[in-house]
């Protein structure tokens, strides 16, 4: 791309990031055609704690779907999960008895990351449809052995990362790949909260059970449960794998028993040599979940941890390299407003039509995505390989922040 944007790039741009544009189909067209379906998917919700409670919740208000049995093993988070599902659903609490119920078409894994590995792998071999939560994997081995195994598979495997059905998403990705921002170099990611992340409980007994974000046994912890989003969205919107991976981590704050980390700040570089900072810490809200894209002409920031909001910066000495003043208030293709503000290096926001506000609309556009490719015999938008890339990422973080040393992206990563 050349490195000044010429007049017409700029009108161009302008219309670009202003216009308020469709993503490839409409939901409505998507829910009318779900609707019409004359059979519904029946899906099974292996884990009903807060995560799998809501989307039981969400998926009664999706087209095309019902949730016909739950599974959990502590009692309470079962009857949480049934309240949400169809009349009649069956509870469980052994998943291996739930995949034996016939007429269950998915599954849905909502449980802690180390037990998506194996409960995905039998859900797989019970011939069911798979929704697995992110991460993936707790480990490399586990990601490229559960990808080998859905690819030889004819399942819709679904990985839970809803950002990647955001109409914003898709427009800020899609302004990327076209150049918008230049060439990348720098992004960074701010996963921030002040929280200690802790679930009470008076029952010790049920600590693990709660609280296994804290454990190494069960969790990758912050670079799992946090960055692990903004890692998928970085690898696809960049349409490229990390090369190499360093970063610090440690327990410096909460000296509570905990095994993962308190706080992460991780480095990825990326083909081209651009870089990628990862960072979560639960001592800090300033930033909160934001994304950061910086490229030569432009840079585009996005807010807010669900319902996201995104806002363009164009580069003021490539603007004022190509437009005068005076050709600037000749320009018709953008606003007045725009204009002014364009020159001043002022935010443009990123606009789209019918974009999702909140958790419950992106999850429920993704698990309108599954259902849809159940039905068509399609790929999801967020599918095993997205999945297993970042797993295998996460992991490559915590073991470069767990042995103080940079980690190498390997060929027979690839899938």
């Amino acid at each position: 791309m050349s490195s000044n944007i010429n007049r017409r790039k700029f009108i161009q741009l302008g219309a670009a990031v202003t216009a308020a544009i469709p993503f490839t189909m409409s939901m409505g067209s998507i829910n009318n055609n779900l609707e019409s379906s004359e059979e519904s998917i029946r899906i099974g919700v292996i884990g009903t704690g807060n995560r799998g409670e809501w989307e039981c919740y969400i998926l009664k208000q999706t087209p095309g779907i019902k949730v016909v049995a739950c599974c959990d093993i502590i009692p309470a988070h079962l009857q949480n999960g049934l309240n949400e599902a169809e009349i009649g659903a069956k509870g469980y609490s052994d998943y291996r008895k739930m995949l034996e119920q016939k007429d269950i078409d998915a599954v849905l894994i909502a449980t802690p990351q180390h037990l998506h590995y194996q409960m995905a792998i039998d859900a797989i071999n019970a011939d069911k449809h798979v929704i697995c939560e992110k991460t993936l994997t707790l480990n490399t081995e586990d990601a490229l052995i559960l990808s080998k195994r859905v690819k030889s598979s004819k399942k819709v495997f679904q990985v839970g990362y809803q950002w990647q059905s955001s109409l914003l998403f898709n427009k800020i990705h899609q302004m990327v790949q076209d150049g918008k921002c230049g060439k990348i170099t720098h992004i960074r990611c701010n996963y921030n909260r002040n929280t200690d992340w802790r679930r009470k409980t008076e029952d010790q007994k049920l600590e693990r059970l709660l609280n296994w974000r804290m454990y190494r046994e069960y969790s990758g912890g912050l670079m799992a449960e946090l960055c692990s989003h903004h890692i998928n969205i970085v690898n696809w919107i960049l349409d490229s794998l990390p090369i190499k991976i360093m970063g610090m981590g440690g327990i410096d704050y909460y000296r509570d028993g905990r095994e993962t980390y308190d706080n992460v700040n991780t480095i990825f570089e990326y083909p081209g040599g651009t870089k990628a900072s990862f960072q979560a810490i639960t001592t800090n809200a300033f930033e909160s979940t934001t994304i950061v894209i910086m490229g030569t002409e432009g840079s585009i920031v996005i807010e807010k941890e669900e319902g996201q909001i995104a806002h363009y910066y164009s580069e003021p000495s490539k603007v004022k390299s190509v437009l005068s003043d005076d050709e600037l208030q000749k320009i018709d293709a953008i606003s007045s407003a725009t204009r002014k503000a364009w020159a001043r290096n002022e935010p443009i926001p990123i606009t789209v039509e019918n974009n999702t506000i909140d958790d419950l609309e992106t999850t429920r556009a993704m698990f309108i995505d599954f259902v849809d490719c159940v039905k068509n015999n399609k790929t999801p938008i967020s599918n095993i390989d997205n999945g297993r890339n970042a797993a295998i990422a996460v992991d490559l973080a915590n073991k470069a922040m767990d042995n103080n040393q940079v980690e190498y992206w390997k060929a027979e990563y690839n899938g």
